[in-house]
């Protein structure tokens, strides 16, 4: 009997001392997992965790930690197992919920990761990360208002959250609340959040509202950073255009055009700079160019006529004009223009004619009332030219050249303070030339007020 007693014993104590000393081999291990981790060794880390929960399988860390391992060799499934566990052993940690999460937002299970990160606020309300992961993926879903809530939120509580201010920008953006997107893609920036992406959706913010000048800078800084490209060229060149900055703008056209010849509204566009800068000449190559790709365009054989009359090639500006009208026979300013053609020949009938035209396609048209009037005033039809320039300051009474010819025409016919009145008329709405004829012929004719 005594013989047995002692190896049972034995064994008895070795159980004892093993079931008492299990916990502390378990830690011994899970720090040795921890290094591992810590070391970027995780397919290691996660066998050492899982030797640690051998030995003490209700300690919430050792569940956290391999999951954080699963995590970073992308064992999803086994993450949320062992962070399920871990929460189990620990429901009041709002750090599991958090990473839980994160890994559903991994998996794109995103309703699934917005609960946890909801969860996590709930256990820990001054929990920034759980308010910004949530509110990315509200963002993500479309839930533009949560997403500005949630953010919000982050931004209270540091305001310093540059990628806050970034995210929350892209929400108003999308609820079309642009002046409140660009404040905030404005304070990522201030915060050194200089990154490309916060500069390409600003610059559209800001287009949107006509922020013109805000925008070239954020192009300019985007081709600082990543070079200049077809479109961009073309984006910041039309920016310029509207600005009436020609002289930058056909520069940024042209660049486009080396990149891509074939750039239609880079081409268009820059045909009408030149010639807003009086470069007749290239601004007639580039219509020329446009025209041969679309020869059914009214608009393009327009401006090249128009562009024409102003080089005095009235012949091609005339064929290209009445070239307009095969496409689209009421166009008034093409018929005008020709009416102004014929004038610019001498042939004033003619160009009566086409005035008469234009005012049959429109009737409240002031500019043809007005060329009507000069045609016949030229022919000394000054009844009927006062009375054209009638109708046109009827339809414009800010025209003051109308005001100043039909007192032209009025001192022809004698009716000198008629005449000195339509002058100082024509001089109050900025028609400088006025003053000559008033000091020639108004000094009996003072102003009526």
């Amino acid at each position: 009997m005594k013989k047995w007693i002692i190896p049972v014993l034995i064994i008895v104590i070795i159980v004892v001392l093993f079931f008492l000393l299990r916990p502390k081999f378990g830690k011994q291990i899970y720090q040795k997992a921890e290094d591992l981790y810590d070391s970027a060794q995780f397919v290691q880390a996660v066998e050492k965790y899982s030797r640690a929960i051998w030995f003490d399988e209700d300690v919430s860390e050792y569940y956290t930690g391999r999951a954080l391992a699963y995590d970073s060799i992308s064992e999803f499934n086994k993450a949320i197992q062992d962070y399920t566990k871990a929460i189990a052993l620990d429901s009041g940690r709002h750090q599991l919920y958090y990473f839980r999460g994160l890994t559903y937002k991994n998996m794109n299970h995103l309703d699934s990761a917005i609960m946890d990160f909801s969860r996590s606020v709930e256990l820990e309300n001054d929990f920034k990360m759980g308010y910004y992961q949530r509110g990315f993926l509200e963002l993500k879903k479309q839930q533009f208002d949560e997403a500005i809530e949630d953010f919000s939120k982050v931004i209270r509580l540091d305001s310093s959250f540059a990628d806050a201010y970034f995210k929350r920008g892209s929400a108003y953006r999308e609820l079309n609340k642009k002046p409140e997107a660009i404040s905030d893609y404005s304070k990522a920036l201030k915060l050194g959040m200089d990154n490309l992406n916060v500069y390409q959706q600003r610059v559209k913010a800001r287009a949107a509202v006509s922020d013109y000048r805000g925008a070239i800078e954020d192009y300019t800084r985007i081709i600082e950073m990543m070079g200049g490209n077809e479109e961009l060229y073309y984006q910041r060149g039309y920016l310029y255009y509207l600005l009436q900055k020609f002289d930058k703008a056909a520069k940024d056209f042209t660049s486009c055009l080396e990149q891509n010849p074939d750039n239609r509204d880079a081409r268009y566009h820059r045909a009408h700079s030149y010639a807003q800068l009086q470069d007749y000449g290239k601004a007639v190559d580039d219509f020329l160019r446009v025209s041969k790709t679309e020869p059914e365009n009214p608009k393009v054989w327009y401006n090249l006529g128009l562009t024409e009359l102003h080089m005095g090639r009235t012949e091609e500006a005339r064929e290209h004009l009445e070239k307009v009208l095969e496409f689209k026979k009421d166009h008034k300013r093409a018929v005008l223009m020709l009416g102004l053609s014929y004038a610019n020949m001498g042939n004033i009938d003619r160009s009566i004619d086409f005035f008469g035209r234009a005012l049959k396609i429109d009737s409240t048209y002031a500019t043809a009332y007005y060329y009507r009037g000069k045609s016949k005033e030229i022919k000394g039809e000054h009844k009927a030219a006062i009375e054209d320039y009638s109708r046109a300051i009827d339809y414009d009474e800010n025209y003051g050249i109308a005001y100043y010819d039909r007192g032209i025409s009025k001192i022809q016919l004698n009716q000198f303070n008629e005449g000195c009145q339509d002058f100082y008329k024509a001089l109050d709405k900025g028609y400088k030339k006025a003053s000559e004829m008033i000091n020639t012929y108004c000094k009996q004719h003072p102003k009526k007020e």
